[in-house]
């Protein structure tokens, strides 16, 4: 291992620190919540094929840069295969956080986790204000399975007062965030996708949005998953939501803890196969849900979700037909004469679960899916803590798809080839909002084989 010279923080240049580590992006961190007594131990600048440092406690061996104490580390630049990594070795004498300064960072590892949580009492990822930043895996992994890999603690927060930063994650097939303890969220923009794969059997994306072992917190921040597999999951304990702004989009369990999911605060709109899960409660259909504050919208495909100890009102109910993603499903508070509630899914579904504060005991409320008003629009009397609805007879016809995938007006040969290439994951095809939107044919919320086949169909038919 090349060895770092240690240079003492009180002696960097200020050139430096201002050439590696904008002023502002200085200031924000200094501001932060944890941050605003420490010194940045390391500059690290990333060079594609190679990474450089300046400061303490950092070694480089190619393009795997390793940092080996507690404090804070100022991180910027790209990777184009490489890996950070963070390993303390002794975390009793060294108990403090390592605190890693995101300020436009672009790391891509091609058979390993981009960030590496080796060992460290604790670890933060902080994204530092107006910067981009972001993390890509290869799909070929030799010990990890996700692109941030921890095996102890991970905070990832924002790194100023105002916490605009952005982090985006992208997995061809394993986990976006892996922890083996506890992972929490406080702030910053981040998005995680884990259905990159090409649609082959090999490399369909089936990972985990954020995979916590003993615990997965969302307080704060901006958050958008789309996952192959779970969004949000823990494997061991429980998954608290208090804060921030959470859209997830799932293949499996948009949301599932083992042992409890609570939800007091924030906004949370989780879409899966099935919405909100408790999965060791010992009953058959699964646990119980808390929900004690916050604006939620869940929906399922596959069966209803159970809450018990609430002390915020909910609504269940499930449609006799299966609905189509992207329509608004709203509640229109008859005495106030004002909507009290409206939220898209992001996938089909069948199954409904919404609850906020405004759904008090007195509301009458009228519901609506898009334009169309259903239960004949006769209003919902809320009935205290929980209100079950089921078979709500809907007539919201399906979105009829539409082949015109490159939208030229005409549907041929050239929209079928577009779709092709988006199925196969072609890296130098740039699609359009449009095209993303009308390559899902069957409505199922992702662009596959089975949209291909349909296509051809479709134009088999017109010939």
């Amino acid at each position: 291992m090349k060895k770092i010279q240690k240079i003492s923080a009180a002696f960097l240049s200020s050139t430096v620190l201002l050439a590696a580590f904008p002023l502002n992006a200085v200031q924000a961190a200094e501001s932060g919540a944890d941050a605003e007594t420490d010194p940045i131990l390391a500059t690290i600048a990333l060079n594609g094929t190679s990474a450089s440092a300046e400061g303490e406690n950092v070694t480089i061996d190619g393009t795997t840069v390793t940092i080996t104490a507690s404090g804070s580390y100022a991180i910027s630049g790209t990777l184009d295969d490489g890996q950070i990594v963070v390993n303390v070795p002794d975390e009793t004498k060294d108990p403090g956080t390592v605190k890693l300064l995101f300020n436009g960072v672009n790391v891509t590892s091609k058979s390993e986790a981009a960030v590496l949580i080796e060992n460290a009492e604790k670890t933060s990822i902080n994204i530092m204000d107006g910067t981009e930043n972001t993390l890509k895996d290869g799909g070929l992994y030799k010990e990890t399975n996700a692109v941030i890999y921890a095996k102890d603690d991970l905070t990832i927060k924002a790194g100023g007062d105002l916490g605009d930063g952005k982090l985006r994650i992208d997995s061809v097939y394993q986990n976006g965030i892996h922890c083996n303890n506890d992972v929490k969220i406080t702030g910053g923009n981040i998005k995680i996708r884990t259905d990159e794969g090409d649609g082959t059997d090999a490399t369909t994306g089936k990972g985990d949005g954020i995979r916590g072992k003993t615990s997965v917190e969302i307080k704060g921040g901006k958050i958008d998953i789309n996952a192959g597999g779970d969004g949000v999951k823990s494997t061991k304990g429980t998954v608290t939501v208090s804060g921030g702004d959470t859209e997830i989009k799932a293949g499996n369990d948009a949301v599932q803890g083992e042992t409890a999911v609570q939800i007091s605060g924030g906004t949370l709109k989780a879409n899966g196969d099935r919405g909100l899960t408790n999965a060791n409660s010992g009953a058959a259909e699964g646990g119980p849900i808390t929900i004690t504050g916050g604006t939620i919208l869940a929906t399922a495909t596959d069966k209803q979700v159970i809450v018990s100890g609430n002390t915020q009102n909910v609504l269940l109910f499930n449609t006799t037909t299966q609905q189509v993603k992207d329509r608004t499903i709203s509640l229109y508070e008859m005495q106030k004469a004002e909507t009290i509630f409206e939220m898209s899914p992001d996938k089909k579904y069948s199954y409904v679960l919404i609850s906020s504060p405004l759904l008090t005991d007195a509301a009458k409320c009228t519901l609506s899916i898009g334009e169309t008003q259903l239960l004949e629009g006769k209003p919902i009397e809320l009935t205290g803590a929980l209100t079950v609805l089921t078979d709500v007879v809907s007539d919201v016809p399906a979105a009829a798809p539409n082949y015109d995938i490159n939208d030229n007006g005409a549907v041929d040969v050239v929209d079928a080839v577009l779709l092709a290439r988006i199925v196969a994951g072609d890296s130098t095809l740039v699609v359009t909002d449009i095209a993303a939107e009308r390559s899902d044919l069957d409505g199922d919320g992702k662009t596959g084989p089975l949209d291909l086949t349909q296509m051809l169909r479709h134009l088999a038919r017109l010939i």
